[in-house]
């Protein structure tokens, strides 16, 4: 009996079973009569708690259908909630539709199974919900309060175009009431990203986010002020990214010690008071305003793109001149992007004796409009010398216009004598006439200038430069800057 039971234990198995789609499938596998043998739910809890964290949501998920252990072991772990279209639909499977009612359905059945809270790092929900579906998307948020999430995504833009607010009256209410509740608590709460949903400051039994760091806010509707509710007692804030958001203003009532990054992009605001004295980031992209960074001395770098004003043949100069210097004035590195008007009417502009005192790295990208033969209008630019006096590179991207060949370098602007500039990159040099007579102008004033490199390509926006007409600008700049004096400094692409 032990050789016949010896050779069952050899002998190769086979099983049958079937398919979801009722198809017979033969299965051969062999048995193993080793009865020491490791198998991975041998392992310690633990370790595997471990191994299941470190999986993608959608694969920890589906390690909890192996068995009633790896389920109770799944529960116990869930550490992160990310309910999107990818996770609760199958990558390609067109039979179920990806509709609204049946993500709702879906994500109710998965919160069935978690008998218990657990205590949650990470909560995301990204899908194209609106407030009719508050119902299901309450009993969601209630459950992200309870189970004390430190990092929570509530985004219900998949389906928004781009530039699209959407109105207030179909956005679904961010109930920030809950987080306030006797079972919920905001001090656990370290990221809060929303987007495209209504948030309601006016409730008066809404304990702040004390803890929060990180709070992104994008095409979101307002039922009362941010500043007045939010951001004050926001202590611990660290970034602050505001996009596509109706906002008259921003203002804090008091200093916000530990903000660091601040990203403000397509508000339409009116004026912006921050008094944040460690603030190191700032990108701004919003029609020309006057804003403040109260004791903001430790900027190291801003990016600021400005829309074009409502009034015809009016640029953004006189403003670059006077207001960033006074908002920006101890800033690293700047980024500036605007539109530039060049006509030889237009020769003046505003000054003003605020200076970037520390700026070492300044980009601009200016998309050019009106006369390229005209100088007068970009010579405008060179007054960027005396407004940064310690600025040692200096990038020019612009595009517009046409080639033509028949420039010749006059030099009839007085020198300013600049004595940090070291590297300059001009690209589109090949289609403004007035470029050519602006790097002659930095040439002669740059008393350190190590290296000017003139790009004949269009580097920003469209339409690009056909090879053959960049060949043509190519040769026009090799012509006007032949001399022995430019050869050791002056690379042309």
């Amino acid at each position: 009996m032990a050789k016949q039971k010896e050779g069952v234990d050899k002998r190769t198995a086979r099983k049958t079973i079937r398919s979801t789609e009722g198809c017979a499938k033969s299965i051969t596998f062999e048995r193993n009569n080793k009865s020491d043998a490791v198998q991975l739910h041998d392992l310690p809890n633990d370790i595997l708690g471990s191994i299941l964290s470190r999986l993608t949501f959608r694969e920890s998920s589906q390690m909890g259908l192996v068995s009633h252990t790896w389920r109770r072991l799944w529960r116990s772990c869930c550490r992160k909630l990310v309910f999107t279209s990818a996770t609760m639909f199958q990558p390609g499977n067109r039979s179920i539709k990806h509709t609204r009612t049946n993500f709702a359905m879906r994500v109710n059945s998965f919160l069935r199974q978690l008998h218990t809270h657990p205590t949650l790092n990470k909560f995301v929900i990204k899908f194209g919900l609106r407030r009719k579906h508050t119902r299901h998307v309450n009993r969601w948020i209630r459950f992200c309060s309870v189970s004390r999430a430190r990092h929570i995504t509530i985004n219900f833009t998949p389906g928004v175009k781009d530039f699209f607010m959407g109105p207030a009256n179909s956005k679904y209410i961010f109930p920030l009431n809950v987080f306030s509740g006797p079972e919920g608590s905001s001090t656990h709460v370290r990221t809060l990203h929303l987007g495209y949903v209504c948030l309601d400051t006016t409730s008066s039994d809404f304990m702040i986010f004390a803890n929060l760091k990180k709070l992104t806010l994008h095409k979101i509707s307002f039922l009362g002020d941010l500043q007045c509710l939010m951001l004050p007692e926001c202590n611990s804030l660290e970034c602050l990214s505001i996009s596509f958001c109706s906002l008259p203003g921003l203002s804090t009532c008091q200093p916000l010690q530990r903000l660091r990054c601040v990203r403000l992009h397509y508000c339409y605001l009116k004026k912006i008071e921050l008094e944040a004295p460690n603030l190191t980031s700032f990108d701004l992209t919003n029609q020309p305003i006057p804003f403040v960074l109260g004791g903001s001395l430790n900027v190291m770098e801003a990016n600021i793109k400005l829309l074009a004003k409502d009034s015809p043949y009016g640029d953004n100069l006189d403003y670059i001149y006077t207001e960033l210097p006074a908002a920006l004035s101890h800033v690293h590195k700047l980024s500036i992007t605007s539109g530039l008007f060049v006509f030889d009417q237009l020769q003046g502009f505003s000054k003003t004796s605020a200076r970037f005192i520390n700026l070492r790295h300044l980009t601009m990208y200016l998309p050019l409009y009106g006369e390229p033969k005209s100088i007068s209008g970009i010579l405008r630019l060179a007054y960027l010398l005396e407004l940064a006096p310690a600025l040692e590179e200096l990038e020019l991207h612009v595009n517009g216009g046409d080639v033509d060949v028949g420039w010749a370098l006059r030099g009839n602007m007085l020198p300013y004598s600049h004595n940090r500039l070291k590297r300059v990159l001009i690209s589109g040099a090949s289609v403004w006439e007035g470029l050519m007579e602006l790097a002659y102008y930095i040439f002669r004033s740059a008393n350190r200038l190590e290296s000017m490199v003139l790009d004949p390509k269009i580097r920003i926006g469209a339409p690009q430069l056909d090879g053959w007409m960049i060949d043509i600008g190519r040769e026009t700049i090799k012509k006007l800057f032949e001399g022995e004096e430019f050869q050791s400094i002056i690379t042309i692409l």
